[in-house]
């Protein structure tokens, strides 16, 4: 067995790297073989070449490069979007609904199977959202990325129905590993890896949740901060009482369950919910300004392609709909599922091949500017699918089959900076557009390239109707006939009174290769001040159509960001007279 290569060889080989004209990833392996050919040591890994990498720049003994490090990343993808995504599952529990395409893994949360990723990891950790957020962030900064800004993802079914002390327990938990973070992340340590399944948490669980508005406010200004929190839901579970308890937690972002917008395929699915709740709970949500994303599920029982298509188009062509952001998952066969019955008696074929493709280009095609396509495929592994899609890399497949049919994709996910190979120093342009949606008007204020092919930051402003004065919302005005929504409104109203005749803005992101809190680099898109810019011209705005205050739905690690600008903490929401 060959040992391992000293510091000095593998620092030998970044500087080789470091001083190529064009510093790619074949480069660099490039450079490890001329360095090491005819000694005795085995090639480093990735993770050796970046710790070497990080500790040979802290002390001076390399400068410092960009270019390397963008070659030396693991699955650059990650943070490409200027946060990193840690995803963490909740405990298996009994979901209130009975969908027929939803595997029944009794040892996995409803809808999911071990072998995906995020749950695989989960299960090794029994569940553990302390462990589950500390070795995620272990590993991202292991393969060189910046994780100190933590986009936080629940999964697990139904978060609604999960006991509510069960909910704030495993937040707070969450909460205490990036609280900890620094701690788990010293280097030259000589106790147990505390990330390990075996080790206890630094800080033992508290019952029932105890000590959460504590661990929040600690998290404001922690070096490692959850800048936003995300929890999957069903739209019948969506009503003032939860949106409450969604505040309470921290939670900026909610994952509808939609699947279908028609009551015959929901009742033929076994779904138990309606789209009149599909309705109701973009109404309730966008009024208390959250994000919202739908899943939807092209293929599924009794549907076509033209109506999929059709079902798509009222997505965002009606204005009770318009999600933020949408997970396109094309119906599957799993085990261990109902539809796995009527698929083995011939009673349903999911679509697949070019008839999936050219449904999939079709949507593409036609999402507007303002929504992100985050997904459009589940983590099933390929051998664990019965029936169906097995193209793992669909979303590259279906890129590649727009640019030969002269189309191209407008979402957000496709122009992001970080996925194109726009100059992150080209001109920049500010645009604006506006639609309704879900009861309020809705201004969708961009940075982007003038070609508009690259968007560096965004944000979503939502301008509620003022009781002062009628609506000025034109056209598609929505006004609920349903008497319990309205009722649900005024609740919301009631528990956070600041949001009364409040503009709200919904999301603020700037894009681009996550970088450090305090982290400045010339060859990035994030902490040039686009955030600033955005936040004055919405604050302007909003000030001309009328509006004393401005709200912001703020994640729990941003909240200092907000004071800076002159906001304070009103109600669970950072705001400002403007």
């Amino acid at each position: 067995m060959q040992p391992n290569p000293p510091s000095e060889l593998t620092r030998s080989i970044l500087e080789k790297a470091s001083n190529m004209e064009n510093v790619t990833r074949d480069g660099v392996f490039a450079c490890m073989r001329e360095v090491m050919a005819g000694t005795i040591y085995r090639f480093p890994n990735a993770q050796e070449l970046w710790l070497e990498y990080r500790s040979a720049t802290e002390k001076n003994l390399l400068q410092v490069s960009p270019e390397l490090e963008k070659a030396l990343r693991v699955k650059d993808v990650r943070t490409d979007s200027g946060v990193a995504p840690i995803t963490v599952l909740t405990k298996p529990w009994a979901c209130p609904g009975r969908c027929v395409y939803c595997p029944t893994e009794v040892r996995m949360p409803k809808s999911y199977i071990s072998s995906e990723p995020a749950a695989a990891r989960a299960l090794s950790l029994k569940f553990d959202p302390y462990q589950q957020v500390a070795q995620r962030v272990k590993a991202l900064e292991r393969n060189g990325h910046e994780a100190k800004k933590i986009e936080l993802i629940i999964k697990g079914g139904t978060w609604s129905n999960y006991p509510w002390n069960y909910r704030r327990w495993f937040i707070k938990r969450c909460f205490d590993a990036a609280n900890e973070l620094p701690l788990l992340t010293q280097e030259g340590s000589d106790e147990a890896d505390p990330t390990e399944p075996s080790s206890p948490p630094l800080t033992p669980p508290s019952p029932e949740g105890e000590g959460l508005a504590e661990a929040l406010k600690k998290n404001e200004s922690a070096a490692y901060r959850i800048i936003g929190l995300t929890i999957e839901t069903r739209p019948d579970w969506v009503n003032a009482e939860e949106i409450k308890r969604l505040r309470e937690i921290g939670c900026t972002r909610v994952e509808l369950g939609v699947q279908t917008l028609r009551d015959e395929i929901l009742q033929l699915t076994k779904r138990g919910h309606t789209v009149a709740d599909v309705e109701r709970a973009t109404v309730l949500l966008k009024t208390a300004g959250f994000k919202v994303d739908y899943h939807f599920l092209p293929g599924q029982p009794g549907m076509t392609p033209k109506k999929d298509l059709e079902d798509f188009e009222t997505l965002f062509g009606d204005a009770r709909f318009r999600p933020d952001m949408i997970k396109i998952y094309p119906c599957v066969v799993l085990p261990n599922s109902e539809l796995k019955e009527w698929a083995d008696r011939g009673e349903f074929t999911p679509l697949d091949g070019r008839e999936l493709i050219d449904l999939l280009v079709e949507m593409k095609s036609r999402v507007p500017r303002y929504c992100r396509i985050s997904r459009l495929i589940r983590d099933f592994p390929s051998k664990d699918i019965s029936f169906g899609n097995k193209v793992t890399n669909l979303r590259e497949y279906l890129t590649q089959e727009m640019e030969r049919r002269g189309l191209s994709c407008r979402c957000l996910r496709c122009r992001e900076v970080g996925h194109t190979k726009i100059d992150t120093n080209v001109a920049t342009k500010f645009f604006i557009e506006e639609y309704e949606s879900a009861g309020g008007r809705e201004l969708f204020l961009t940075i982007e390239d003038e070609a508009r092919k690259a968007v560096f930051a965004f944000l979503r402003l939502r301008l509620p109707q003022l009781s002062s004065r009628p609506s000025r919302a034109r056209g598609e005005t929505f006004q609920s006939e349903d008497p319990s929504t309205l009722l649900e409104m005024t609740s919301i109203y009631n528990s956070f009174p600041v949001l009364r005749d409040a503009a709200i803005v919904r999301e603020l992101h700037t894009y681009g290769t996550a970088l450090d809190l305090k982290q400045t680099r010339s060859d990035a898109a994030q902490h040039k001040g686009y955030g600033r810019r955005l936040m004055e011209e919405a604050e302007k705005i909003a000030a001309q159509e009328g509006y004393e205050k401005m709200a912001v739905i703020s994640g729990i690690g941003v909240r200092a960001y907000y004071e800076m600008l002159g906001y304070e903490e009103q109600d669970t929401y950072m705001v400002k007279k403007i």
